[in-house]
């Protein structure tokens, strides 16, 4: 996480319902639907799965754009939008482990991550009293675990080199950001305020 472009400003966890803050908890809503439908037996509901799964995906890049253009950005948003990314990626990935189509390893992996960025965000925003934005880096892996999981999701064996790509990619940039994220927390930490 970088520090926002605000400077050091004082956290404001004001509750604003904008658009892109309703964006952002539609897309935890929609978590029910698509663990019901990833839990039925059989494969006939993977196409619905898939479709509200992109539909999730576009909740996630609107919000952010929509907060931008419409000068809408709050620091409940910035908390909003990867609380629920990170909730519906470890949810999605454990009941995927559940009904056998993602390695148990790898939702640990995915899980290990999120609680740590959480953990130190909250350290951050504790003692510093700062809301940091995601960086690259996270928001790279994030695309790279959601690819791996529709792919996981589609039980189409022609797309096994890919999911096989993504899972290997993710498992990497999950390293990858968790060590940019370390770097970040401990400027904050040892900065003297």
């Amino acid at each position: 996480m970088t520090e926002t472009s605000r400077g050091n400003e004082v956290l404001k966890l004001e509750t604003r319902w904008t658009a892109s803050n309703i964006l952002s908890l539609s897309r935890i809503v929609l978590l029910i639907p698509i663990v019901v439908l990833i839990l039925k037996p059989g494969s006939e509901y993977r196409i619905a799965v898939l479709a509200l799964m992109i539909a999730a995906a576009a909740t996630d890049f609107l919000d952010g754009f929509l907060a931008r253009i419409m000068n809408q950005v709050t620091d409940f948003g910035r908390l909003l939008d990867p609380a629920a990314d990170k909730i519906c990626i470890i949810t999605i990935s454990a009941v995927l482990v559940v009904v056998g189509d993602v390695p148990l390893w790898y939702a640990a992996l995915v899980a290990a991550r999120d609680i740590l960025i959480v953990a130190g965000s909250s350290y951050i925003i504790a003692r510093r009293k700062v809301v940091v934005q995601s960086v690259w880096a996270g928001k790279w892996t994030v695309t790279f675990i959601a690819a791996y999981i529709i792919l996981a999701t589609m039980r189409v064996e022609a797309l096994e080199a890919a999911k096989s790509f993504f899972l290997y990619l993710s498992t990497a940039s999950i390293f990858l950001s968790l060590g940019v994220y370390a770097n970040i927390y401990r400027k904050y930490m040892v900065r003297n305020v």
